[in-house]
């Protein structure tokens, strides 16, 4: 009886998972990887804007912001699955959930103190703190919700302008052609880029409301698709999931065609602007949405693409490591007390270098799954989440986390 309760009490198993979110946190790490290096590179360079650089473009347009919104949305997923398991197995699922967030903040914090300024793990953890208020709403009031904050999104220019209207004071916006990550500078020493990035982090943390604006989001979208059973037996909603890609598509094709339009736009018409820079914020919803279904259409309507597709599952499985390996090993090849090839790299590199490290990740993944059932930086944090819990008796109902096969 007390090995049963043991069992109970372990994270989630494999048999439990679902693969097709392996293969959209795999794919969506590539993604990372790619936008990470170009901005480390970026700003090594001291972002040289208006590059007319194909490959460069590209990511800009395709990747930066979609894959980190990707990830935003994973996160919320995760902590429905997780805090569905936990309501099972122990008293407070609260606590518990808010003991795996203070781990991965301080992940977070040693990853901006150590390696990178870059980091999203401590914007995760702080911001995953208000999923708590979610998580016994109904699918209905967590929907209300989204729809408010994307509401939201699109009046802010109108109270911009009203403010401005009103105000005495120009409007004194930061201009991002002007922000350079001082810890990405080629002559600091390893240990200066320690108190560099800190500096860095003040003043990016001055200005992060609309990260945690788009990561609640997000998370709110996450938390409605597990409540609404999306992801369970996929197979059988495949029509539903033609209409989940088909509405993403639409909404992708119009905010990244918003860029095309602020350029034939008037400065002096500034309603107009704003609200295509608002569409054009909204393309890492769009864009993250428009990736994980195609995924899915892939998944589902092209079965000779699964076993392709299940590559991907090996870095998924193992995000957390690959995260970390990815910026230690960008950082010692791309910044100054590293290789410091950033200087004298062209995007085609960069672009080489990241699929290249994304390959390697995906080796090491293969390599350690084989032998082990968890990362290693995973296997870490659930020991710290789940180290000394109590576990009470209940009735157990099968757990939302199950195989799409």
């Amino acid at each position: 009886m007390s090995s049963q309760k043991e069992e109970l009490m372990q994270p989630m198993s494999l048999r439990e998972r679902i693969h097709f979110l392996d293969i959209v946190r795999g794919f969506a790490m590539l993604g990372i990887i790619i936008v990470n290096y170009f901005l480390m590179v970026d700003s090594a360079k001291g972002f040289e804007m208006g590059s007319n650089d194909v490959i460069r473009n590209l990511v800009s347009q395709f990747a930066e912001g979609k894959f980190v919104t990707l990830f935003s949305f994973l996160f919320g997923v995760g902590f429905m699955i997780f805090m569905n398991r936990a309501l099972m197995r122990v008293k407070n699922p609260n606590k518990l959930f808010a003991r795996r967030l203070t781990v991965l903040l301080g992940f977070g914090l040693l990853h901006i103190t150590l390696v990178w300024v870059g980091d999203i793990l401590a914007f995760y953890a702080l911001t995953g703190f208000l999923l708590l208020a979610f998580y016994k709403c109904k699918p209905k009031t967590v929907l209300h919700w989204i729809i408010a904050l994307i509401a939201i999104q699109f009046l802010f220019p109108v109270i911009s302008f009203l403010f401005q209207s009103i105000s005495a004071q120009p409007s004194e916006m930061s201009n991002f052609a002007d922000f350079v990550l001082s810890s990405h500078n080629s002559s600091l020493t390893y240990l200066s880029s320690i108190g560099a990035r800190w500096l860095d982090m003040k003043a990016m943390s001055l200005s992060s409301f609309s990260t945690v604006y788009s990561m609640l989001l997000m998370y709110l979208l996450g938390v409605y698709f597990v409540k609404m059973e999306f992801f369970k037996a996929m197979f059988t909603k495949r029509q539903l999931w033609m209409q989940i890609w088909i509405i993403s598509t639409i909404a992708f094709v119009v905010t990244e065609s918003s860029s095309l339009f602020t350029v034939h736009l008037s400065s002096d018409n500034y309603i107009a602007m704003e609200f295509s820079s608002v569409l054009m914020q909204n393309g890492g919803l769009t864009g993250s949405m428009f990736y994980m279904s195609t995924l899915a259409m892939m998944l589902l309507y092209v079965p000779r693409l699964q076993g392709v597709l299940m590559i991907f599952t090996k870095v998924g499985r193992m995000s957390l490591t690959c995260y970390l390996l990815h910026s230690i090993i960008g950082t010692i090849l791309l910044l100054g007390y590293g290789f410091g090839l950033a200087n004298r790299i062209q995007p085609i590199g960069t672009l080489t270098i990241a699929l290249a490290v994304y390959l390697a990740l995906t080796l090491f993944s293969t390599f350690w799954l084989k032998r082990f059932k968890y990362g290693p930086m995973e296997f870490v944090w659930r020991k710290l989440t789940y180290g000394k819990v109590k576990e009470h008796s209940k009735t157990i109902s099968p757990p939302v986390g199950e195989s799409v096969q």
